[in-house]
């Protein structure tokens, strides 16, 4: 009977001892990680008064490596950059977005901001789009359109990767 107790105790203790790594090892998720390269879309205010496309900018990746597109995630205003395209699938795939810039939990009207990310997944060449868009004064189907609705701003992102 002392035997099965000294073991009962052993393994007990032995439990104890392995718990607070046991515990370490449920972290809950990683948060993404930072992109390798990051690219900034224009400034919302300057979006609004461009009067034409802002030039397409390029970027290489090697598979594995991500590109963080800047800008607002969430935008509670009326201007916003709205994603046209995301690429090739086969050659780029949108990540998590990594935040940057959080809004606090008890705000009214914040706009987070951080990366759109793109992981470079296979050798190929593709094109990420984005449109500016005033969404206060331009609905998706204006039937009466507004001068305002004319803006021609758009940002292209040309991205090769590389094995």
């Amino acid at each position: 009977m002392a035997d099965r107790l000294r073991t009962a105790i052993r393994i007990g203790a032995g439990l104890l001892a392995l718990a607070p790594l046991l515990a370490a090892c449920d972290s809950g998720p990683t948060p993404p990680a930072a992109p390798t390269t990051e690219i900034a879309l224009p400034d919302l205010k300057e979006a609004h008064d461009a009067a034409s496309p802002y030039p397409t900018e390029t970027v290489t990746l090697t598979v594995g490596q991500s590109l963080g597109v800047r800008g607002r995630l969430t935008n509670p205003t009326a201007w916003a950059w709205e994603p046209t395209s995301a690429g090739d699938s086969a050659v780029v795939r949108r990540g998590p977005d990594f935040v940057t810039a959080p809004c606090p939990e008890d705000s009214i009207g914040c706009s987070t901001e951080g990366d759109q990310v793109f992981v470079a997944v296979a050798p190929g060449t593709t094109t990420l789009s984005w449109r500016f868009e005033d969404r206060g004064h331009c609905p998706a189907s204006p039937t009466r359109p507004d001068p305002r609705c004319a803006n021609a701003a758009t940002k292209n992102i040309q991205v090769t990767v590389r094995s």
